[in-house]
């Protein structure tokens, strides 16, 4: 599957938790921006027809509609056969007009940064939407087709409770949502919460909400199929190609692509990307790199990672190179083999980051 990631790096506010690559929203650099996106695309070149299309950021709806009318007149090119054609946006950037655009472009997935719909919890994290403007843009969305929508929310929030959680899952399921993505905060450094000492739910406590909300997720329908992330009627196309470990082209301010065993990263610099020094560096994988990180990015996945195909890949006896760590996990009831996969159990998916560690320090 083609994979292209399209990164937009302005905000129109800088939320308080947020560590992304962003920068405030000016009209001027927005216009320098997609000019060096143009750039990087011929430089690159770039062409044919890619299968899923994600434009990410930042937040994408911050452009202006010309703006965004000019990203998708760059993109249209690849978006001829497009399975999956995804933007990503907040509420309070979003109109109607906005979304005519995107269907004119063909655009068929919107990811809504909506975190919570409580209106006072939104404030603490200095968001700049409510929850009826959220609410008043998905119906929107839906009003003119578009059925497959994905909602962010964050849990761990100053002052939330658990049954705030489960109020606004009640939401998206009146509104008939078929995807959600939910994360636990995590405090970067340099955002305006840790600089705060906001104190995050701590682990035991983590992993009780957690269980929790995939509990009721479960009881609404949704199927789990990553660590984070649920669907309804399909999963997100895109994202599985970067679980799956599979190749993509990422292009923008500090975009990473796999291609041919090589990763490559973009500047983090709108100084160096407007001056056209997109590329900050590459780096060649060898074999150990490439199999622990399918093994990073399979055990995320509910399904798990299939040990035949990993026999296959590598050339390797996928269970006799790791026999103790799986052993140990095995006993620990955090790891099991069904149907030549090896995967998580629901233990072992809140611990995956220890058993990654071990996996890791395994060597030829």
């Amino acid at each position: 599957m083609r994979a292209l990631y399209v990164h937009i790096p302005f905000c129109d506010h800088i939320c308080s938790y947020c560590d992304f690559c962003k920068v405030f929203y000016q009209h001027d650099w927005a216009e320098r921006y997609l000019d060096a996106l143009s750039f990087e695309i011929e430089d690159k070149k770039i062409y044919g027809d890619y299968d899923t299309i994600y434009i990410g950021g930042g937040t994408p709806s911050s452009l202006s509609f010309h703006q965004l009318e000019k990203l998708l007149k760059l993109l249209e090119p690849f978006s001829h056969n497009v399975k999956e054609y995804s933007i990503e946006v907040n509420p309070e950037s979003m109109d109607e007009e906005k979304i005519k655009l995107f269907i004119k472009y063909h655009i068929n997935r919107i990811s809504i940064g909506v975190q919570t719909f409580h209106d006072d919890l939104l404030s603490r994290i200095e968001r700049y939407h409510t929850s009826q403007k959220a609410i008043e843009i998905i119906q929107l969305v839906k009003q003119y087709g578009i059925k497959d929508i994905n909602i962010d929310l964050i849990y761990g929030l100053p002052n939330q409770q658990l049954h705030h959680v489960f109020e606004d899952i009640d939401i998206i399921d009146k509104l008939d949502i078929s995807h959600v993505s939910i994360y636990s905060l995590i405090l970067e450094d340099h955002t305006l919460l840790k600089n705060q000492n906001y104190q995050l739910l701590n682990d035991e406590e983590d992993a009780y909400w957690y269980d929790e909300i995939n509990r009721y997720l479960k009881e609404k329908d949704f199927i789990h199929y990553e660590v984070s992330n649920y669907y309804k009627i399909k999963p997100s196309y895109h994202n599985l190609v970067y679980w799956h470990d599979e190749d993509y082209e990422g292009i923008g301010l500090g975009a990473h692509s796999l291609k041919n065993h090589y990763r490559y990263e973009n500047t983090r610099s709108l100084t160096q990307y407007f001056n056209h020094h997109y590329l900050y560096q590459s780096e060649k994988l060898n074999n150990e790199d490439e199999l622990f990180e399918k093994i990073m990015m399979g055990l995320r996945l509910i399904e798990g990672i299939d040990i035949e195909g990993m026999n296959q890949c590598f050339n390797i006896d996928f269970i006799r190179k790791y026999q103790n760590v799986i052993d140990k996990y095995f006993h620990l009831n955090m790891l099991v083999i069904k149907g030549n996969y090896l995967k998580t159990t629901a233990l072992g998916i809140k611990y995956l980051n220890n058993i990654l560690v071990d996996f890791l320090s395994i060597e030829d």
